[in-house]
């Protein structure tokens, strides 16, 4: 939770600083679904994807070409059944909770259709910071413990902007680190997200 208050705090003040200095930013809001997949894991018998959720707030700053550093909290749904747990042969599913700080570089394209209204485009790639702050109850003996914590990862993706305000976005996100913290661990996040937001 400290994490979480001091990644908001951080965000706040670099949205301040880069406001006092007459850069167009847009603040904004997203909630969404994902799918999330492990990579091949020697640690997992099998495996599988599920859906997760996700909701977080974000600045986007600039223009066209835009920086849009944010905070998201993350839950990753997989149903596993590992090489070591209670009772050989069982499956469950397990809730991964993240608070994630992406920094997304991307560039916006406005297209006016014939009737008169626009519609932006957008496209997006960057770096993210995640962290572990919670595993859902399950019957594999899947504890914070077993999970690593930091988790670096890179994002892409593409969206628009209806209505002036309206955000819709597609992102896959590719993870750099293992989920787990075995020592054989090999598997990492694979996810794809939609999201629908606002922004202003």
């Amino acid at each position: 939770m400290k994490k979480s208050i001091l990644l908001l705090l951080f965000l706040y003040g670099f949205i301040h600083t880069v406001s006092a200095q007459d850069t167009p930013v847009r603040l904004g809001g997203k909630i969404g679904l994902n799918v999330a997949n492990i990579s091949s894991d020697p640690t997992l018998v099998e495996k599988s994807s599920g859906l997760g959720t996700e909701f977080g707030a974000f600045a986007r700053i600039g223009e066209r070409f835009y920086v849009q550093p944010g905070v998201d909290f993350v839950s990753n749904k997989v149903t596993i059944q590992r090489t070591i747990q209670p009772r050989s042969g069982e499956s469950d599913e397990v809730r991964l909770h993240y608070v994630r700080a992406p920094v997304l570089i991307g560039m916006e394209n406005v297209y006016n259709s014939s009737s008169g209204s626009s519609t932006i485009f957008r496209v997006m790639a960057g770096p993210s910071f995640g962290y572990n702050v919670g595993v859902s109850d399950n019957n594999l003996d899947v504890r914070r413990r077993n999970i690593r914590n930091a988790q670096f990862s890179l994002h892409g993706g593409a969206g628009i902007r209806l209505l002036r305000f309206v955000e819709l976005d597609l992102m896959y996100t590719h993870g750099l680190m293992t989920v787990f913290n075995d020592n054989d661990a090999e598997g990492k996040f694979r996810n794809i997200s939609a999201t629908i937001g606002f922004s202003i």
